[in-house]
């Protein structure tokens, strides 16, 4: 079964939780950038990404749910590199495959092949939290392609764009996920307010997207923000009125995303709090649950323990 055979027949579609908060808060890794794929170049690194991985993969195995997992490729972008002394010209080509790589085998190794479905991601080229650096349209896609293409050629079930601040950036991305064969998923950061924070409404995004690329996303899903301000965005009228927003990445604090980026603490509700917002969530329609900042598979196992008993 494909990811988008999954989508349409699973009633629920789990996501990981946190990468680089866990790597930084709980495996002691200082990672500059939220740049979560240098770590795999170290051993230390690379078995405290392992150790994250199993723990929301055995996930999916222990309730039999399917799961899409996210590349840590984020910050992987031609910039990025650089600036992390990646300066050498195959380098975006050795971190797309190794990334996309490395969570295959943690998923073969689990025996989870039938249900883990591998999210490559690429993020903003700028900021995830602040609009008004975004490039345009015509910049973004452009510069995302090529990085595009190397999560695609490595083997990813699908493409994904989380934590955008920006439609136009976004609208870039999509075109050059567009230009490929895989589905694709966005998630811009969304206030209560029902808008990302380069001021456009959530209906305004998707209707720009979905009017302007060659082939639309699956669906869009909200990244970065908790699910108890993606709720009350979910009732203003700049949300869309069709069904194209499907889930979230939520996290576990209701502080805004760039205050979280900033701490040196990890904030947020408990498990069970988190999952009680989250089936709150599904009961309205949304279908892919998960976590961003803050959350650890504690939050996802509680999402998943809580679906699993609304079931019985």
């Amino acid at each position: 079964m494909n990811f988008v055979e999954c989508l349409e027949s699973a009633p629920v579609v789990l996501t990981e939780g946190a990468i680089v908060t866990r790597l930084v808060h709980e495996f002691g890794l200082p990672t500059p950038d939220s740049a979560a794929f240098a770590h795999l170049f170290s051993q230390r690194g690379r078995e405290a990404l392992a150790e994250i991985y199993r723990s929301y993969m055995a996930i999916s195995g222990d309730f039999g749910l399917p799961m899409q997992v996210s590349t840590p490729t984020w910050r992987s972008h031609p910039d990025a590199l650089r600036r992390l002394g990646f300066s050498d010209p195959d380098d975006l080509r050795r971190v797309s495959s190794e990334a996309v790589s490395f969570v295959q085998r943690v998923r073969q190794e689990m025996g989870l092949e039938s249900q883990i479905y591998v999210a490559g991601v690429v993020g903003p080229r700028i900021d995830g939290y602040d609009a008004a650096n975004a490039p345009d349209a015509f910049e973004s896609e452009s510069y995302h392609r090529t990085q595009t293409r190397e999560l695609a050629a490595a083997g990813a079930d699908l493409l994904y764009a989380p934590t955008f601040p920006a439609s136009a950036e976004l609208l870039g991305i999509a075109r050059a996920f567009a230009s490929t064969d895989l589905p694709y998923v966005l998630a811009p950061i969304v206030d209560a307010g029902g808008r990302l924070p380069d001021g456009t409404s959530m209906a305004e995004a998707v209707d720009l997207i979905d009017a302007n690329v060659s082939r639309s996303p699956v669906h869009f899903i909200g990244g970065c923000v908790h699910p108890r301000h993606f709720q009350a965005g979910v009732a203003m009228t700049t949300w869309p009125k069709s069904a194209r927003v499907q889930g979230l990445q939520g996290n576990a604090s209701d502080l805004p995303p760039g205050v979280l980026d900033g701490l040196d603490r990890v904030e947020g509700n408990n498990p069970e709090v988190f999952a009680d917002l989250m089936a709150h969530l599904h009961a309205g329609g949304m279908k892919v649950l998960g976590g961003c900042c803050g959350t650890n598979e504690q939050h996802i196992r509680a999402i998943a323990r809580r679906f699993i008993a609304e079931k019985v």
